[in-house]
């Protein structure tokens, strides 16, 4: 029977690396990103220092989200990345697998709102999910400081823009220098995108004047010269429209991009609305059928 719960422990694994490569693939193609949420990045960004310990608690296996230091070894739906981590992750499934035995110890996580991150017993969550499991046991220690307002229904990427946004307006002072400012993203990145911008343009206008220009006059420049106008070619060449649910902070992020993957595969710097019109231009009907036999490959 013993012999039996180890075959089956390598055959969940076999098919959790499957299921990893493939869905690894298809997020590359879409051009996104779905990894664990880094808890010590979180936490930074959102100044958490109080947690209280609430016991052991049932916890939705689907609401758990990050770790404090596992989160580049699983997808973001907790599939193993990596294949040393087999040995590990196939003695967990068979004790699972094991009717017989006493089971193991609860996982640790900490709750930030409704999302938990683990502290330990990420091959546990990863070996629970592949089974089939909807819940698991677990010691929580929840964080009580003030997070961003997100909604009752909001998911984990509403929580990280909203910290992201935070940890930009307290850099930059936009909200002071430019009280009018449109700068909203809908996706999570984006704001540190920008901020590494900002810096880049700062270094820029030092070597110009041959001076150290301040952060605070940078970032108005920037705004005023770079965002700004930039921002009113997006608008007028009418892109926008085709995507009502995106901002235009997401589409000066995007072209940003785009303006430079172009530049490297050219060889020269690519004019502003050429990037614009190419990125308008991309083949989205190979992209989609692409992406579909991935999700087939995925299932499987």
């Amino acid at each position: 029977m013993q012999r039996e719960h180890h075959f089956e422990a390598r055959r969940k694994w076999e098919r959790a690396r499957r299921r990893a490569f493939w869905h690894r693939l298809l997020i590359n193609v879409q051009g996104s990103t779905d990894r664990l949420v880094d808890f010590n990045d979180l936490a930074h960004r959102l100044s958490l220092k109080n947690a209280v310990y609430r016991g052991a608690k049932v916890i939705p296996l689907v609401q758990i989200v990050g770790s404090v230091g596992r989160y580049n070894d699983f997808t973001g739906a907790f599939l193993p990345i990596h294949e040393d981590m087999g040995e590990r992750w196939r003695k967990v499934a068979s004790i699972q697998l094991d009717p017989r035995s006493e089971g193991l110890p609860p996982i640790e996580v900490y709750k930030v709102g409704d999302f938990y991150f683990v502290k330990d017993g990420n091959h546990r969550v990863s070996v629970n999910r592949q089974l089939g499991g909807t819940d698991i046991e677990a010691y929580v220690w929840e964080y009580t400081d003030c997070i961003p307002d997100v909604g009752p229904n909001a998911n984990i990427d509403t929580l990280l823009i909203e910290a992201e946004r935070k940890d930009f307006v307290e850099q930059t002072c936009l909200d002071t220098v430019r009280p009018n400012h449109n700068i909203r993203l809908s996706a999570p990145g984006g704001y540190t995108d920008l901020l590494c911008r900002i810096e880049h343009f700062q270094s820029a206008l030092n070597q110009i004047d041959n001076v150290e220009t301040p952060y605070c006059d940078a970032v108005e420049a920037w705004y005023d010269m770079i965002y700004e106008t930039s921002v009113q070619m997006i608008e007028r060449d009418g892109i926008l429209e085709l995507f009502p649910d995106r901002t235009a902070a997401d589409f000066f992020v995007w072209v940003m991009r785009h303006q430079e993957q172009l530049a490297e595969r050219y060889g020269h710097r690519v004019p502003l609305l050429k990037a614009i019109h190419d990125l308008r231009q991309q083949p989205g009907s190979f992209i989609a059928a692409i992406r579909h036999t991935l999700r087939r490959g995925v299932k499987r």
